[in-house]
């Protein structure tokens, strides 16, 4: 058997390389952040803290206990009427928020670029989509938010939907104004759901600002964060915060004891109890140090020859998309050029790499990827090419059908002209390239053609290159 390329050797010579890491999880694999505020041992006893459900570790499905105090000091520090710890990811709570608030068979509204956990949900519920679709910048190609205007034109046309569901931020870091939204959608006696999972943060920024981008401050009904993503618990883990009586409490713990698993590790669920900890002592000092860091980067960005940072009004500032187009350096070679430099982004999108921030970030990290941008420009700078603009994530405009009852699997070559019954989502960025209900074309076959021939990970074809669509 070969041992030379397993995950656990992978683990330990990745942190012993000392990488710069600007994507999830938030913590950034510093364990000096926990030891500096009294949370060392955790870490000392990582063995022995992974345990089952004895007497004293509560129960998470049934808390009383230990687990119960930690839900209700998260639903303390958000501000919110009730929190669910998640063990299972965003995607659990996001399903069970669909599952809880659309009756099988239901209409749900939602952005076209929901996660894939999202149609899972309506798969799970038989539940019929309505899309909406998100802007798109003009210059960069990267889908931006959701209009409250479109929201208004769809919702008026589907009274009959039980709720509407919004991504904000996005993967690229632009939010919605989910404030109009949420008024547009208690007009209409809906529930909004926020998948805020990139977003678990924006409470805490709020706090020092003049302007609310959270969720849970501009009227959502339930909002989801993965609280590993910018925060400081560990990879998997997240919260379900319900933040008014539009939503059942006892339907959602119904299906997310349906869908986490009966045997929770205790590790995670002992991180979000420090995560909550921490952020309620120290997040002021946090996001102070945070900001501060993030303004000394865009600063120093502008002096890098060749290189554009993505702006935009509704952007959270702690996502950062960078380009080296006019260098002639297409974003998925400036990935690699980074990642040679020891700097990890979190995704290559377009002519751009995106760079998730957390807070485990520090000073050194931003002057490390600066030193490493004009080390590029300088190797790069001579011979400057025209930019080229290439789309973050194509936009199609595809034809709408019924999604199909009736399925069958044919080859995904086979598909022009069908009606697709599952989404096929690539990674990155993780939403659909087309969706249930839209019609394939010939365009959209190309796009995922040559994503497989780069190697991209795709869900939605399975080994064999078949996917699911509607029979004719």
């Amino acid at each position: 058997m070969d041992e030379r390329s397993t995950i656990a050797e992978f683990l330990v010579n990745h942190k012993a390389s000392k990488a710069v890491s600007f994507h999830m999880p938030g913590h950034k694999g510093r364990e000096s952040i926990f030891v500096q505020c009294g949370y060392g041992d955790f870490f000392k006893n990582m063995v022995g803290n992974d345990i089952t459900e004895i007497p004293g570790a509560d129960n998470l499905h049934d808390p009383k206990g230990t687990i119960a105090r930690v839900k209700e000091n998260y639903a303390a520090l958000y501000g919110v009427k009730y929190t669910e710890l998640l063990i299972n990811g965003s995607s659990a709570g996001i399903i069970a928020s669909i599952l809880a608030t659309v009756p099988r068979g239901g209409k749900l509204i939602l952005g076209r670029n929901s996660h894939h956990s999202v149609f899972s949900a309506m798969k799970l519920g038989g539940i019929t989509p309505v899309y909406l679709r998100p802007e798109t910048d003009r210059e960069s190609g990267m889908q931006t938010f959701i209009s409250p205007d479109e929201l208004r034109s769809v919702i008026g046309k589907n009274t009959d939907a039980s709720a509407v569901l919004i991504t904000s931020p996005n993967y690229f870091g632009v939010l919605s104004d989910i404030g109009k939204i949420s008024e547009i959608c208690h007009e209409y006696n809906m529930p909004l759901i926020v998948d805020e999972a990139h977003g678990a943060h924006l409470v805490f920024f709020d706090r020092d600002s003049e302007h609310r981008f959270a969720a849970e401050n501009l009227g959502a009904d339930v909002v989801v964060c993965s609280t590993h993503k910018t925060l400081l618990s560990f990879t998997g883990t997240g919260i379900l915060n319900v933040c008014s009586d539009r939503v059942d409490i006892v339907r959602i713990r119904e299906y997310l004891s349906m869908i986490q698993t009966t045997s929770p590790s205790y590790p995670l669920i002992g991180s979000l109890d420090i995560n909550e900890r921490i952020m309620r002592r120290h997040s002021t000092e946090m996001v102070r140090s945070w900001k501060q860091d993030l303004i000394f980067f865009y600063c120093k960005s502008k002096m890098v020859p060749g290189l554009d940072v993505f702006t935009h009004p509704m952007l959270d500032m702690t996502k950062i998309n960078l380009s080296m187009a006019s260098l002639g350096i297409s974003g998925e070679k400036l990935g690699r050029e980074l990642r040679y430099r020891n700097i990890w982004v979190e995704m290559v999108h377009g002519d751009y790499v995106m760079l998730m921030t957390g807070a485990g970030n520090n000073r050194s990290d931003y002057a490390a990827l600066i030193d490493a941008l004009n080390s590029i420009a300088s190797e790069y700078g001579v011979g400057r090419k025209e930019k080229v603009i290439r789309k973050a994530y194509p936009d199609f405009d595809l034809e709408i059908r019924e999604i199909p009852e009736a399925k069958e699997r044919v080859s995904f070559f086979q598909t022009e002209g069908r009606v697709m019954a599952s989404p096929i989502i690539i990674y990155p960025p993780g939403y659909p390239v087309i969706c249930p209900g839209e019609l394939m074309t010939f365009e959209v076959i190309s796009y995922i053609s040559n994503a497989l021939s780069n190697g991209d990970s795709i869900v939605g074809i399975d080994g064999d290159g078949y996917v699911e669509v509607g029979i004719e």
